[in-house]
């Protein structure tokens, strides 16, 4: 541009010189030609410092828009100046008028600095794209850096408009001056997608920087919704357990699944899913057939959880949405799904009208369950809603959707946690209750038969009785007891050798020197054949082996005198603790289990169960 002469000061001597001289510079400004489009355009570059591009310089503005396609556009040196001047986000939409499927974006920035003592910086420079509907190839400089999807003329096109990605910025694309020129070769797909969801870059950080802060900066920003997907994963693995164990409580399986398709659903939102490797389609298959499932699992979940009945109509129309989920997944392409989106949102609608319905009503009645998932629904509803209007719009990119998910999951969660306790409070206390019962039913015919014969102790149906008394101490002051079985090393040669007499006496003697190393609390039994058990109340398991030691070293320095006859025995003894919410069972049984692993290790010694140590 020319230099524009000084101005010429007016003279108070010569006024008419001095009119005379400002009409000639008007005159000259006049014919002065006016500045090139191209040297306008080059003002209006973005002046960007080098630490401004690697603290990360947002693109949004200043970018330029054409439909078409020329490979010459990649190239810096082109002149986009009578290009439409465009921000990001941007779509545009193809028709009839401009039928092409392509579209560039370019943007010239100046990087200013002193290059050489930031060469070793440059070098880690990167730029970060977001979503582009539907595939890219990005320039830098003249040349292909990279893409998502597949572009003609390839012969294997594929589309990618979910794909966030993060290119590094060679060297070799800035300029001497440090000009940076970025081309985006933009593809709609096809016309079906081009015309109802536009072409272009729609969602997403578009920016310059550090090529490491902008991986870094990626990854934190899709933890949230990675570990959404996972919460769901986790919330519905954990009720199909659940209802394994408890299959009277069929709330817990649609639940269950309904948290799995969520879970599926915000993974093929994420980022990470690109880590599976698998083709963009798949991803899209999955996403959408999740969703079709979320509606008819809502509606069984919601009802289950309110004790309600579906009646016929609504489980057609449950069925509906698992027709239509299995035709989009069959029927090959996104364009399916793009037909038949505004028909399955309507078609969405009822089932929102009526589980807010239900809730609600329910609720003002006051039931338990439901005013616990109301917030919950309402959330997700609203959010259901407002991503309907954005859809019918095909503006915005602000789902919530994810969130609405996940208030529903947790009030869900809540409810069925509230309703799982509340049965297994009842089952505990209809069990006590039962038990109390058969017990004062039982103890007048019991009483009589609950003491063994030979020996004066408790037999097995006293001990269970008196074991029954202490276990519901147990729930009450939450202090255990600890369980000792033991019997009499090889038995059976004593009656062999000696004569069933003689083992009874055995028997019997036993017996009464258990008894005289016992607390009064303690209690003794006969369990059967040469067995007995103790129950010791509130006595770790420590405590009760070193009680069967001394039992075990009275029983082994002791004589058993009859009919003239001296013979010693000895005893070997296995220990476990009562652990609460177990029955006594299985206590008895790992008792039992550390004995027999006495006598296999030689016997006449005192076993700990769950361990390997000898007393």
């Amino acid at each position: 541009m020319r230099a524009m002469p000084d101005l010429i000061p007016l003279n108070k001597a010569a006024p008419i010189r001095a009119v005379i001289g400002l009409a000639a510079l008007l005159l000259l400004l006049l014919a002065l030609p006016a500045p090139a489009a191209e040297s306008r355009d080059a003002q209006s570059i973005p002046l960007v410092s080098i630490d401004q591009a690697l603290a990360g310089w947002k693109l949004y503005d200043g970018w330029r828009f054409h439909v078409g396609d020329d490979p010459a556009w990649a190239d810096p040196g082109f002149d986009d100046s009578q290009w439409q001047r465009v921000d990001l986000s941007h779509r545009w939409y193809p028709s009839q008028e401009n039928a092409s499927l392509f579209g560039w974006y370019r943007l010239r920035l100046q990087l200013t600095g002193d290059r050489e003592t930031n060469e070793g910086r440059l070098a880690g420079l990167g730029v970060q794209l977001g979503q582009v509907l539907n595939a890219y190839e990005l320039y830098l400089g003249g040349k292909r850096i990279g893409g998502v999807g597949r572009l003609p003329p390839s012969t294997a096109t594929g589309i990618n408009y979910d794909r966030k990605q993060i290119f590094p910025v060679p060297r070799s694309a800035l300029s001497e001056e440090g000009e940076l020129v970025l081309a985006i070769r933009v593809w709609a797909g096809s016309e079906v997608l081009g015309e109802h969801w536009g072409v272009g870059p729609y969602n997403g950080d578009f920016q310059l920087g550090r090529y490491d802060r902008l991986l870094i900066g990626l990854v934190v920003s899709e933890m949230p919704g990675l570990l959404l997907s996972t919460l769901c994963a986790a919330f519905g693995l954990y009720h199909l357990y659940l209802y394994w164990r408890n299959r009277h409580l069929d709330s817990l399986l649609w639940f269950g699944l309904l948290a799995l398709a969520i879970s599926v659903y915000s993974l093929m939102l994420n980022q990470w899913r690109t880590y599976l490797g698998w083709e963009f389609l798949v991803y899209k298959k999955l996403e959408f057939g999740a969703i079709y499932l979320v509606p008819p699992l809502s509606l069984q979940t919601v009802w289950r959880l309110l004790d309600e009945e579906m009646g016929l109509g609504l489980r057609l129309y449950q069925l509906s949405f698992l027709v239509m989920g299995f035709i989009w997944l069959v029927i090959p392409g996104l364009e399916i799904h793009l037909q038949t989106l505004l028909l399955w949102q309507l078609w969405l609608l009822p089932a929102l009208a009526l589980t807010g319905w239900l809730v609600i009503s329910r609720a003002r009645r006051g039931h338990r369950e439901a005013r616990t998932i109301l917030v919950g629904a309402i959330i997700f509803i609203g959010a259901c809603l407002h991503d309907i209007l954005l859809d019918l719009k095909t503006e915005g990119t602000g789902r919530l959707i994810p969130l609405g998910f996940f208030a529903f999951l947790m009030s869900m969660a809540v409810s069925l946690a509230n309703r799982f306790t509340a049965i297994l409070q009842g089952l505990e206390a209809r069990v006590a209750e039962r038990t109390d019962e058969l017990e004062a039913a039982n103890r007048l015919l019991t009483e009589a038969a609950r003491i063994d014969p030979l020996t004066g102790l408790l037999n097995r149906r006293g001990f269970i009785a008196e074991a029954g008394s202490e276990i519901r101490r147990v729930f009450r002051t939450r202090r255990s007891f600890s369980v000792v079985l033991t019997d009499i090393d090889h038995f059976k040669s004593v009656n062999d050798r000696y004569g069933h007499a003689t083992g009874d006496h055995v028997l019997s003697r036993v017996a009464s020197l258990l008894s005289d190393e016992i607390r009064d609390v303690d209690k003794l039994a006969r369990w059967g054949g040469e067995e007995f058990i103790l129950l010791l109340p509130e006595t770790e398991p420590e405590g009760a082996a070193v009680l069967a030691g001394k039992l075990r070293e009275r029983i082994a320095g002791n004589l058993f005198e009859y009919d003239g006859q001296r013979l010693g025995v000895t005893m070997t003894f296995g220990v476990s603790e009562f652990r609460r919410g177990e029955s006594l069972e299985s206590c008895i049984a790992r008792a039992d289990a550390a004995l027999y692993r006495g006598k296999g290790e030689g016997r006449d010694r005192v076993v700990l169960g769950l361990a390997t140590g000898v007393a």
